[in-house]
């Protein structure tokens, strides 16, 4: 019988969640938690593809859920500590740096849009995930460290939060014909870094409310 897959970047968002459980990195098979499977696939696009990819090619999962905390732009309607639901992604940092500084998305090289990866239609997610407040992702490699890229960034790509695994989740799951979501706390706004202010623990106690929810 095939289970859920909830996925966790990091190690320090999964020891938050599940202080009492040894962290189960993707090179083990994912530990069994309530009525799913968890695991922890890494920071960063490459490294939670490569992870998730080796998890979904066993043929074991159902769907995955994608947990994690986020930055929010600024000016988008959302609050510190806030639970999105996010329902597309878009890689923000994928182009090429013009002489004059400006930034290029490499799918306008050649012209053309950003190519927006979905989540699974929110009409087909669970009872708990559907009354979450729906946002749009950027998923990037290097996190924004000043007002001025944040800006360019939510402006270009039309986006509410940031972080580095979304596109990965996404993409990688539709490869294998496998549903996904992913469910993000907002634990501080995208502009100069300042990660004394970041409210990580207060993102992270709302999202486990959520996962409590979800798992069982």
């Amino acid at each position: 019988m095939r289970t859920p897959l909830f996925a966790f970047a990091s190690e320090v968002e999964f020891s938050r969640l599940f202080p009492s459980v040894k962290v189960p990195f993707a090179e083990a098979f994912p530990v069994a938690e309530g009525r799913a499977h968890v695991a922890v696939l890494g920071v960063g696009i490459l490294e939670f593809s490569a992870n998730l990819a080796r998890l979904l090619g066993s043929g074991k999962f159902s769907a995955v859920y994608l947990f994690g905390i986020c930055g929010a732009y600024k000016n988008r309607g959302i609050e510190l500590g806030e639970v999105l639901r996010v329902d597309s992604e878009t890689v923000g940092d994928l182009g090429v740096e013009e002489r004059d500084g400006a930034f290029t998305p490499w799918s306008r090289v050649g012209g053309g849009t950003p190519k927006v990866y979905p989540a699974a239609p929110a009409e087909t997610a669970p009872e708990w995930l559907k009354h979450l407040k729906p946002a749009t992702g950027l998923t990037v490699n290097c996190c924004t460290g000043t007002e001025a890229l944040a800006k360019t960034r939510s402006l270009l790509f039309d986006a509410d939060v940031e972080s580095m695994e979304g596109a990965a989740a996404f993409a990688i799951s539709a490869a294998f014909s496998v549903p996904a979501y992913q469910v993000r706390a907002v634990s501080n706004f995208v502009g100069t870094r300042n990660k004394p202010s970041w409210k990580i623990s207060a993102a992270l106690l709302s999202l486990k409310q959520v996962l409590d929810a979800a798992i069982g």
